[in-house]
């Protein structure tokens, strides 16, 4: 019989279900904001699986997914114990945007790990999740998105792509996958993952779904994946069991991420969407002045796919717009 499980003041007993939130601050209008939490904890031992979301509070599609994950499953059936994270940041995800607007030095809560308990906001929500819930875990997913910017089609990063990263990006079961998100950026600075593979912890973030694609037949497509995802980590780990649905083989990508120089109105090319082939050189869209006057063309790296597109024809300098991916290898799960 597992014993009692404990994460800050929140108690649960096996086979049962408990919520309840981490305390971070206080703030100026006199109430306190916190980490919402959701313990499932099995009837039997079992390793201990947390599941986080928002992150960037407009990447809003993992929040609806581990919430109905949450729902559905029963934790009698568990052998382990599911901690679910739906809202990690709270005062982003309250205001629609990707890190806290009232942050004036650590915007960006996914550049900020490990965290600083008596630093900012951001730093003090890194520093409790990771203290309080990540170094629990024998296993840590993070749910990502396209946010309110662009829409990204499926894609998992890992901080390294072997031993037990490489275990848990197989478990996922999508089909790509990389350790390079993006180039001449270092995209590991602060980040859950990075952390992570610091102190021994399998983590992976996943990326699906953003502003462009949120009619409610993507919504619902989105939502699906990242619960077949979760479930097929679940059964992997064997804290939940049934038959993980995956593909035979995953891809491992190189991936780069296009950006403009300039502001401007962006206009795609015609056939240009996401999974639409592209040859090296080819232009995916062209950027305009109010005027009407092109003032940049945003062209393919290299022969490959389109994985990311803008969600909205409005651009900003120095903001990513598009991504390409190249298969490099194709693993067997």
């Amino acid at each position: 019989m597992p014993s009692l499980f404990q994460i800050g003041d929140l108690r649960v007993e096996p086979g049962t279900r408990a919520a309840g939130w981490l305390p971070i601050a206080r703030m100026p209008s006199g109430g306190s904001m916190g980490i919402p939490v959701v313990v499932l904890r099995g009837a039997k031992e079992g390793p201990v699986v947390v599941v986080d979301a928002a992150t960037h509070g407009d990447e809003y599609e993992g929040t609806l997914s581990l919430l109905r994950l949450l729902r559905e499953v029963d934790p009698a059936s568990l052998r382990g114990t599911l901690v679910g994270v739906p809202v990690l940041n709270g005062p982003s995800f309250d205001a629609e945007v990707r890190g806290n607007p009232r942050e004036l030095h650590h915007f960006d809560l996914n550049r900020t790990f490990p965290g600083e308990a008596g630093g900012s906001i951001t730093q003090r929500l890194a520093a409790t999740y990771f203290n309080e819930v990540v170094r629990k875990a024998q296993v840590v997913v993070s749910l990502h998105g396209g946010g309110n910017v662009f829409y990204l089609d499926g894609f998992v990063i890992a901080h390294t792509v072997s031993g037990s990263s490489l275990d848990v990006i197989k478990a996922w079961g999508w089909k790509r996958f990389t350790d390079t998100p993006d180039v001449a950026v270092n995209p590991y600075q602060g980040t859950l993952h990075q952390k992570c593979s610091e102190i021994g912890i399998p983590s992976i973030t996943v990326e699906l779904g953003g502003g462009s694609h949120r009619s409610p037949e993507h919504l619902s497509r989105v939502t699906r994946e990242f619960i077949r995802g979760l479930r097929n980590i679940l059964i992997y780990y064997g804290v939940l069991e049934g038959r993980p649905e995956r593909p035979d083989t995953i891809w491992k990508i190189k991936k780069q991420n296009l950006r403009v120089n300039n502001g401007g109105i962006l206009e795609l090319e015609e056939g240009i969407d996401i999974e639409a082939p592209v040859a090296k050189g080819q232009r995916l869209m062209t950027l305009f002045d109010p005027l009407g006057d092109v003032i940049e063309e945003i062209t393919a790296p290299y022969e490959g796919r389109v994985m990311a597109l803008p969600a909205s024809p409005l651009a900003y300098p120095g903001r990513i717009v598009s991504s390409v991916y190249q298969v490099i290898e194709e693993i067997r799960v």
